[in-house]
């Protein structure tokens, strides 16, 4: 062992003294002394036979721990690396392994950042700032990532918006990476969606903007037309089989329901939008904000509209909405003002309770039955100024307006706000729809893939503009023939 050590004599008497400091330090802290007093006494220990190194090392010279070891120690320390390096050849490579390690550790981490992005880019979901959704910043760059490539796709498409070309490649380059797509080629006239992972988001912001998918039932439609079944009114009910004993043994006579089917068609919605032609890498989130709301806020409008105003006619693609099917067939399902009666303020409570007699009684069982009603009212916001005059008829209050987390609500009911329905007026509106009332979940929106995204020059090229289309393929169908009804003014 000495003969092994005396090559080493320096650095093995320096890890001995390394050794008794730390069971100096064991036992201190045993003995219940602090961290600090414990590491007091062996970095003194330590630091002296340095110290004492440093004076007895030759040739003697003013180093006062300008290095960690003497020149000896130091010595001895390259013999051993090298006696090493002979012994174990591997051991000369274990700086370049290393290296490897360290790259492909840095690769594996910009996968998972990739992966992390790819499963749960989305999950995020919209976020509230300033009362305003927001998509992610990644959705909005990837929407406006999709308009570039797609504009970059049409002859002078790119050029037009951004004339500089180190500029135009380089936003390209940066459209492409947000959507992972080779650019090496030129780009086809293949269309390029929004990321699959983002479209939920852009449908979240539109339940946000509209009433229709907070209230109504997201149906998703698995082909271009699809039927389901929905009962009708006048079904038979159960009876007794007679008095007493006499119903003993009695046969149990058929019972009919009376059902048909309702056919979903898938009929495509929505519209185009202007883009000017500014295009820098900073603006990508938000142009791509303004692209999601504005998306999101214009396809609301029109579900809501055909969901409670829909005629029936090509204007909303033979789509029936609330208030015409409650106005068809004899107007079972209709409460309308008296002749002559056409003014938005005619209305009064009464018409308001007259709605909740014409429903379906287990639509108000079913409120009672889960404390938080799925019955509700539906009016414009501007008809507040009409449900404030009911309170003056006497206590308790009629109406009362939102507080906090509880919603308004006329005689209890909630009451849900829609920007479609008619507006507080004091002029005449004949014949338009005030409110409506009921359960709005047995109505159903059904909806075939996703949203559409796509870009055209040609649309505006008179006034030098991007056109961007929007499209969804919907439907409005009722399930329920006596879940809702609806508040009329007057014809005439």
């Amino acid at each position: 062992m000495k003969k092994l050590l005396k090559p080493y004599r320096h650095l093995a008497a320096l890890f001995a003294v390394i050794v008794m400091a730390f069971a100096i330090f064991e036992i201190a802290i045993h003995a219940g002394a602090t961290f600090s007093q414990a590491i007091s006494a062996p970095l003194a220990v330590v630091g002296l036979w340095q110290l004492s190194q440093f004076a007895l090392s030759r040739p003697r010279r003013r180093m006062f721990f300008i290095a960690g070891l003497t020149p000896e120690q130091t010595e001895e320390f390259a013999d051993l690396m090298r006696e090493l390096s002979v012994q174990f050849p591997d051991f000369q490579k274990l700086p370049e392994r290393m290296k490897t390690l360290e790259r492909s550790n840095d690769e594996l981490r910009g996968q998972l950042s990739k992966l992390r992005k790819s499963v749960f880019g989305s999950q995020t979901g919209v976020r509230w700032v300033g009362n305003k959704p927001f998509v992610t910043d990644d959705c909005a760059a990837a929407l406006t990532a999709v308009f570039t490539l797609d504009v970059a796709k049409l002859k002078n498409g790119l050029e037009s918006m951004v004339p500089d070309a180190s500029a135009r490649e380089r936003i390209i380059a940066h459209a492409a990476q947000i959507l992972g797509v080779e650019t090496r080629t030129a780009l086809t006239t293949t269309e390029i969606p929004v990321p699959t992972i983002y479209v939920p988001q852009i449908i979240e912001l539109v339940f946000a903007y509209g009433q229709a998918r907070q209230w109504a039932t997201v149906f998703p439609l698995g082909a271009g037309t699809v039927k389901l079944p929905r009962l009708k009114a006048g079904e038979d009910d159960f009876a007794f089989l007679g008095v007493g004993t006499a119903g003993m043994s009695q046969s149990v006579p058929e019972k009919k329901v009376t059902a048909e089917n309702v056919t979903f068609t898938a009929n495509k919605f929505g519209g185009l939008i202007r883009i000017p032609y500014e295009l820098e890498e900073d603006t990508f989130i938000p142009l791509g904000q303004f692209l999601a709301r504005y998306i999101a806020r214009q396809l609301a409008k029109g579900e809501d509209k055909t969901l409670f105003l829909g005629d029936g006619t090509a204007t909303y693609a033979n789509c029936t909405g609330v208030g015409p099917y409650c106005a068809s067939g004899g107007g079972t399902y209709l409460q309308q003002l008296a002749a002559g009666k056409t003014k938005p303020t005619d209305a009064t409570i009464n018409d308001f309770r007259a709605m909740r007699g014409l429903v379906n009684p287990a639509v108000l069982a079913n409120m009672a039955a889960n404390g938080q009603t799925a019955a509700a009212y539906y009016l414009n916001p501007t008809m507040e100024a009409l449900l404030v005059t009911f309170n003056t008829i006497g206590s308790p209050l009629i109406y009362r307006p939102q507080q906090g987390n509880q919603p308004a609500t006329l005689d209890g009911f909630p009451i849900r706000w829609i920007g479609v329905s008619q507006a507080y007026s004091t002029k005449a509106a004949a014949s338009a729809y005030l409110a409506f009332f009921g359960d709005l979940s047995y109505w159903y929106l059904g909806e075939r893939g996703a949203v559409r995204v796509e870009v055209s020059k040609e649309v505006w090229f008179a006034t030098d503009e991007i056109a961007m289309r929007a499209l969804e393929r919907i439907d409005v169908e009722c399930l329920g023939i006596d879940a809702m009804s609806a508040l009329q003014t007057a014809a005439a």
